[in-house]
């Protein structure tokens, strides 16, 4: 199921998501449990369809007409990509996306949205857009190495002596430092190999990547990212690392799209490690993460 509501008691409150033949969607909770919630519930959303988007809007609607207060987990966040404008004619997709978890909530009910996390959200723009598009008290972003840190097996492959940490881009830079300085990791700043590519203007393809090291003869490579979609970034980078004799290379992204499958990786990458955020097939190639982070508002807002 895409949508999970938490009754505050821990059981699952059963939801009917369906859709017409005019293809409007609608959303139903039976009368017993609709007049049995009440307090503060724990909503759970993996969206990765408008429909998805589209049934948390009608069920936020529900829950907060039955007065229920809301803590919203959204792992991958919807449109986080498109954050900001880059051409004439585009829309704002991310300031949209934000403002839709807004239209339930004025007036009385504006108080009982209490939360909101997501997990190791592209930018901080969508963080800076959920606080003044939406009427979430507490907003916060998870970061990568919290959850890195429930995987016991990568979190003993990254603090091995010749293990490296891969920064792919420009843009991912203070992530992986965060990452290497949460972790503790010994000599943290030289464990960072920062990468460059460049890509065609006119088609956004990757032309080529280049990786800022001369010989890693018998390290371990952990790429790190928020996103792996087609895998076309990573490929690069992995052909680089084999050139300079890598001895194994695995790579980390919080949410695996894999649009293009996992074989684009074989001879290339020797493990994948990604969370729950999207539903995936078993692969030998494969750790999943089973993710899920507790509600605390006692640490105030995080970004």
């Amino acid at each position: 199921m895409s949508i999970q509501v938490i009754a505050k008691n821990g059981t699952i409150v059963p939801i009917k998501f369906l859709q017409f033949s005019g293809g409007e969607r609608h959303v139903q909770i039976a009368e017993a449990e609709f007049n049995s919630l009440n307090g503060n519930v724990t909503v759970r959303a993996r969206m990765q369809s408008s429909n998805d988007v589209m049934d948390y809007v009608l069920l936020e609607n529900v829950l907060l007409d039955a007065g229920c207060t809301i803590d919203l987990e959204i792992p991958y966040f919807p449109y986080a990509r498109q954050d900001r404008v880059c051409a004439t004619g585009q829309a704002f997709s991310l300031n949209i996306m934000t403002r839709l978890l807004n239209i339930n909530a004025s007036g009385e009910t504006a108080g009982l949205q209490r939360s909101i996390k997501v997990w190791d959200c592209h930018s901080q723009v969508t963080t800076r857009l959920l606080r003044e598009n939406t009427h979430f008290a507490h907003v916060t972003n998870i970061s990568p190495a919290e959850i890195i840190q429930q995987s016991n097996t990568l979190l003993s492959i990254l603090q091995e002596e010749k293990t490296v940490l891969i920064c792919p881009d420009q843009g991912a830079k203070q992530r992986t430092k965060l990452i290497a300085d949460s972790l503790n990791l010994t000599d943290a700043a030289s464990r960072i190999i920062y990468c460059e590519k460049k890509r065609d203007p006119a088609t956004g393809k990757i032309l080529n990547a280049k990786v800022n090291a001369t010989d890693l003869t018998g390290y371990t490579a952990v790429i790190t990212d928020d996103i792996c979609d087609g895998g076309a970034t990573f490929i690069g980078i992995a052909q680089e690392l084999r050139k300079l004799n890598c001895k194994t290379i695995i790579l980390y992204v919080t949410h695996g799209i894999f649009s293009r499958g996992l074989g684009v990786f074989s001879g290339l990458i020797d493990q994948i490690f990604t969370t729950d955020s999207f539903p995936q097939e078993p692969s030998d190639l494969l750790n999943v993460i089973n993710f899920s982070a507790p509600f605390s508002l006692d640490q105030g807002d995080q970004s």
